[in-house]
């Protein structure tokens, strides 16, 4: 990172080398073969940022990410990689329009290509190891308002794209969210992609909704969310074909994903403790084959040191 003051502005440089065999940098202590990822990954991140003007703080990146598919020994399956070069170029600007407005906005474009195994439409393996030309797009965005009240309440209305794959054309418009694929907003969402791409590989995606956060007591916060969830794309060209309802061609096939709703409690004991109580809650709409709700649930204890 280097910073040049006068100019109110950052410029980093970051490098990542991720090898999927657990034994690739060092021999583990009881060897069992695990794997990190899915795939070896090496990447490269250039990012500038300026905050020159308080209510529009902007910053553009460049991302390079290349996958490759690793070998298993015989009689072990090879994980669902895939080889890519992928080329990601980048915006965000946000700030505070005043003491309670607050905004941001984020968007990005993908090119390169990407031989992804879970392709399975048209038909199951059909051209799944061909590199296809990628072509895909993200944007992210929240508005917010600061009551500045005792109690700290905020309200936050979130928009978000992901592009899908298209399965009328040749070519790869799936978002790749790199190596984002972490709960940012959900821990449902981050595992009902498992079946339709990878676990945490959210794509074909639009999200929008409310989230309100409130400190009931100084130790405490307390925030709830709902979002509807729509896909971009009717058909998922990656999974398994009966899970969704547009590969099933079932009659009501659409591209509602359904009804999300979410509750944390996160207090605060000590400046070594702290602990949450995380709920959710999700209605699958036409866009799956199965309509029964699913549900989570998760108390955690974490200590600092």
């Amino acid at each position: 990172a280097y910073e040049i003051k006068d100019l109110n502005t950052k410029v980093e440089v970051m490098g990542l080398i991720q090898c999927a065999h657990d034994d690739a940098w060092m021999p583990p202590i009881n060897p069992q073969d695990y794997l990190l990822t899915d795939q070896n990954e090496w990447g490269a991140v250039f990012q500038v940022a300026n905050s020159s003007i308080k209510k529009a703080n902007l910053a553009g990146y460049f991302v390079y990410k290349n996958d490759s598919r690793i070998n298993m020994p015989p009689g072990q399956a090879a994980p669902p990689g895939d080889n890519a070069d992928i080329y990601t170029v980048g915006a965000r600007i946000n700030g505070m329009l005043d003491d309670h407005w607050g905004y941001w906005l984020e968007g990005a474009y993908q090119f390169g290509e990407k031989a992804d195994p879970k392709i399975q439409y048209p038909e199951p393996t059909a051209g799944s190891l061909d590199y296809r030309d990628l072509a895909a797009y993200g944007f992210n965005s929240r508005v917010s308002y600061l009551f500045k009240d005792n109690y700290n309440n905020k309200l936050d209305l979130s928009f978000e794209l992901l592009s899908g794959d298209d399965p009328g054309s040749g070519n790869d418009e799936m978002f790749d969210s790199l190596w984002g694929r972490w709960p940012r907003w959900s821990e449902i969402g981050l595992y009902s992609y498992a079946a339709e791409t990878r676990i945490g590989q959210q794509a074909n995606l639009i999200r929008l909704g409310p989230t309100w956060t409130v400190n009931p007591t100084k130790p405490m916060t307390f925030s709830a969310s709902y979002y509807a969830l729509f896909a971009m794309e009717g058909i998922a060209t990656r999974g398994a074909a009966s899970l969704f309802a547009g590969n099933a061609d079932l009659p009501d096939g659409g591209r509602f994903r359904g009804h999300f709703a979410s509750v944390m409690l996160e207090y605060k004991f000590s400046p070594h403790m702290k602990g949450h109580l995380w709920g959710e809650l999700l209605f699958p709409g036409n866009y799956y084959a199965n309509h029964e709700m699913i549900s989570f649930l998760r108390a955690q204890i974490e200590f600092t040191f």
